[in-house]
């Protein structure tokens, strides 16, 4: 038995998002006092949240990805982990996490058999990362990517491209990429920031962030974008990643 949506499209794949909580600041997504959060009372207990993926499971869910907020904020992540990676019709679980709390972790990750990780980072430099973030975790992040990749668990890393912020890491990701099998995403600044610029505005979007890659690196190969893809994937010749 499958889920089919509205456009006739199977659903197999569920976004679960744990908690409102995040421990950054940065600037594109909160303000620096934070925000009104959620009653605790109104999320959902991590027995209603997996009694909810076993049912999906049975209606063919087979993948899940888990986010925030910063997932691993929420106390008893790693048991509720572990408590999905024994729903036997769940093959792939996925995080998203912006690593500040995760340098520990990632040994256990591996063996759960976590899927892949999306890890949030918009700059490979710590000042800019600090002024993006307003927090000082740079160290943390960068201490959870090695490990990632040490255990060899598929990481993606995503980026927020923002001109006059973090444009000359654009070059730095990529290179990350060069020899290191990890995927980088560009992501578009939206314009949901207070910024009153809207889309029309935004001077960096996708074809500016490509025009830019090129400029550098030449005629890129377009691969094959999954089949319910959020992103347009490319790959440049002889890169690992």
């Amino acid at each position: 038995m499958s889920l089919i949506d509205q456009h006739g499209r199977v659903v197999n794949y569920i976004r679960l998002a744990v908690t409102d909580r995040c421990n950054l600041r940065c600037h594109y997504c909160m303000p620096a006092e934070g925000i009104d959060y959620v009653d605790r009372q109104e999320l959902l207990t991590y027995e209603e949240m997996e009694r909810l993926l076993i049912i999906l499971s049975r209606e063919g869910v087979d993948k899940v990805r888990i986010t925030g907020g910063e997932p691993f904020l929420r106390k008893g992540m790693m048991d509720f982990l572990t408590s999905l990676s024994q729903i036997r019709a769940l093959d792939q679980i996925h995080i998203t996490t912006n690593g500040t709390l995760t340098k520990d972790l990632v040994p256990q990750l591996k063996h759960l058999g976590i899927s892949g990780i999306n890890l949030s980072l918009d700059s490979l430099d710590k000042e800019r990362f600090s002024s993006i973030t307003r927090r000082d975790n740079f160290d943390d992040v960068i201490t959870t990517l090695v490990s990632l990749l040490e255990h060899q668990i598929p990481t993606k890393i995503n980026m927020v491209v923002m001109k006059d912020q973090n444009l000359e890491d654009i070059h730095e990701m990529i290179e990350l990429s060069r020899d290191k099998d990890i995927s980088v995403r560009f992501i578009e600044e939206m314009p949901f920031n207070g910024s009153g610029v809207g889309f029309s505005g935004l001077e960096w979007n996708y074809q500016r962030i490509l025009e830019h890659i090129m400029t550098s690196y030449g005629d890129i190969e377009k691969i094959q974008d999954g089949p319910y893809s959020t992103s347009l994937n490319y790959r440049i010749k002889d890169f690992k990643g």
